[in-house]
């Protein structure tokens, strides 16, 4: 299959090859989410990195993939972990996260506006699950909630940054990071293999 066979899809604007990437992105943050999850006493959820598959799925391959890596992986974990109440409110606040994070990265490209994309996605994690779950639960856990969430979020905004600044120094990814050749140099190099 060479570069020239990869088409889109005219609605969506995915290649087949972009919708096989983008679910295993969100297979990764599931896993990612569901493997660290710690269990925290007293505010009804748990800690994990999976925000870190988010954000790099985000800076590396723009809104609608962060949105629906950061939408879908979680929320199915929350769903296979048994959080199910969780589940409504992870897809709404890491869906946002995901789009935020490109959106914020997608003006600049560099190093400072992935950092600025990520303490914002960081900035999410904490104030939509404060507000979620003051409206779900009560005040008292989503306050509970803030150390935990912020804990996880500077854990994901350093894990995420970590893996930006060694993935942009492979030369094929790092022309992801480069304006108007995210997906489309992706799909090149891996359609390379498939001819």
């Amino acid at each position: 299959m060479s570069t020239t066979t990869v088409q889109k899809h005219t609605k969506s604007g995915f290649t087949t090859l972009g919708i096989a990437i983008t679910a295993v992105l969100i297979a990764l943050s599931t896993l990612l989410t569901m493997f660290t999850k710690i269990p925290v006493p007293g505010i009804r959820g748990y800690f994990n990195v999976g925000d870190a598959v988010i954000m790099l799925a985000a800076l590396l391959l723009g809104r609608k993939e962060g949105t629906l890596v950061g939408a879908i992986g979680p929320a199915l974990a929350d769903l296979l972990l048994g959080y199910a109440v969780f589940v409504p409110i992870t897809f709404l606040v890491k869906g946002i996260e995901g789009f935020l994070v490109a959106t914020v990265y997608g003006k600049k490209k560099s190093f400072s506006s992935a950092l600025l994309a990520t303490i914002i996605g960081g900035v999410i994690i904490v104030a939509g699950y404060f507000v979620a779950e003051s409206f779900v639960f009560d005040f008292g856990v989503a306050s509970a909630g803030i150390l935990t969430n912020t804990i996880q979020a500077v854990m994901s905004v350093l894990i995420s940054m970590l893996l930006y600044t060694a993935l942009r120094k492979i030369p094929f990814i790092a022309n992801l990071f480069q304006a108007g050749a995210r997906v489309k140099k992706f799909l090149e190099f891996f359609s390379s293999f498939l001819v």
